[in-house]
């Protein structure tokens, strides 16, 4: 397990709520009815782009999050109040990682991104 003292950042894990539309597809919903469950991680930025598509300038942003809980899904969201610059919403982008060591199960890693523009 990651010490305690080094997952500094206090998140939000918000698991969607699914429906089936009247064609038969999934979706998702992120609001009210959607589960939400307070963590304890470690967030560092991975790549910062400005890429110019369309007419738009949108900033993508990658970031990682570890944490020692182990239920964090692909669709999942991450909100982070605290950011320094106001509070953030990642997407969980792919499936988290599991982190091993010759002990077992470490911790938990998974890439996240946001796109603003």
């Amino acid at each position: 397990m990651v010490p305690d003292r080094l997952l500094v950042h206090d998140v939000v894990v918000v698991r969607p709520a699914t429906s089936t539309d009247a064609y038969g597809d999934v979706e998702l919903d992120y609001g009210a009815s959607a589960t939400r469950t307070s963590i304890r991680a470690w967030l560092q930025q991975d790549q910062r782009d400005e890429t110019f598509r369309d007419g738009r300038a949108p900033l993508d942003q990658r970031w990682l999050l570890v944490t020692n809980e182990t239920d964090v899904a692909g669709r999942d969201r991450i909100e982070w109040a605290d950011h320094p610059a106001g509070s953030v919403t990642f997407e969980v982008d792919g499936p988290p990682e599991p982190a091993y060591t010759g002990a077992g199960l470490h911790h938990l890693e998974a890439g996240l991104r946001v796109v603003e523009g």
